[in-house]
């Protein structure tokens, strides 16, 4: 059912996830439906795309941050490099979802590099997606990271050509208090 061709099954079973990995525990997990929680990131539908991030973050909450840190983490990390652009979204969606359940080191040390990366991406839904997530995870990083890392990414992200990505970059701006 996990891979029907029906995509509000796919849906139905990924709400039961979290419950179905917390009855069988981590190993079974890992074994058996990690690859498959992976798989719908980059389903063709967005829909599945949204709830397998969801899905995500409840996994985290369940099995704790170092299984985050070592199993879900560097999986989407990777993603960030797909050549489809969709998948690279997810990627800061995902990162956008775990930097909470995941805090504070995990966010900066391995998950704030890729999104700084991504800045510089050629598809301008990525770049103003980025000063979005930069946005969303910036109340989790410290004031180091803010002024030292994410300050010049957004200002540089203010003068982009796509009046989104400098709308979003400006808003990230304002909203954590960098001017």
């Amino acid at each position: 059912l996990a891979e029907d061709a029906k995509w509000r099954v796919r849906l139905a079973i990924i709400e039961y996830m979290p419950l179905l990995a917390g009855q069988l525990g981590v190993e079974f997990f890992d074994e058996k439906l990690n690859s498959l929680c992976m798989a719908w990131l980059v389903d063709h539908v967005y829909a599945i795309r949204e709830a397998a991030t969801n899905n995500l973050m409840k996994l985290v909450q369940k099995f704790g941050t170092e299984w985050a840190q070592n199993t879900i983490v560097p999986k989407v990390l990777v993603m960030a490099n797909d050549p489809n652009y969709l998948h690279r979204m997810t990627t800061l969606f995902c990162i956008n979802a775990l930097s909470e359940a995941c805090g504070q080191e995990i966010t900066t040390k391995q998950m704030l590099p890729i999104v700084l990366k991504m800045a510089g991406d050629q598809v301008a839904n990525v770049r103003f997606n980025v000063a979005k997530s930069l946005q969303k995870i910036g109340p989790i990083l410290d004031t180091d990271a803010l002024q030292e890392e994410v300050k010049p990414v957004l200002q540089k992200l203010g003068q982009d050509e796509d009046m989104d990505v400098k709308y979003f970059a400006q808003e990230a701006i304002s909203v954590l208090a960098l001017a």
